[in-house]
C-alpha cells in the first residue's frame, strides 16, 4: 500500500496529501517526484525536495 503524507499546500498553506510520483531522470541523477492535492483542490506534481520543503504559503480566507 502506498504511504501518504500530510503537508502544507504550496499555493494556499492549507492541508494537502502528498504521495510518491516515482523517480524521473535529472541532470545529476534520479529525482524523486511527488503528487500533492490540497483540500481546496490545488494539484501539483514536481520534485519532492522543492514541493515538500517550501515555507507555509498564503492562508485562504
Amino acid at each position: 500500500m502506498e504511504m501518504m503524507r500530510l503537508v502544507d499546500c504550496p499555493e494556499c498553506g492549507l492541508p494537502a496529501t502528498a504521495r510518491s510520483g516515482g523517480q524521473l531522470a535529472g541532470t545529476y541523477g534520479p529525482v524523486e517526484h511527488v503528487h500533492l492535492r490540497c483540500v481546496v483542490g490545488h494539484r501539483f506534481f514536481g520534485p519532492g525536495d522543492i514541493l515538500l520543503h517550501r515555507h507555509r504559503g498564503r492562508r485562504a480566507g
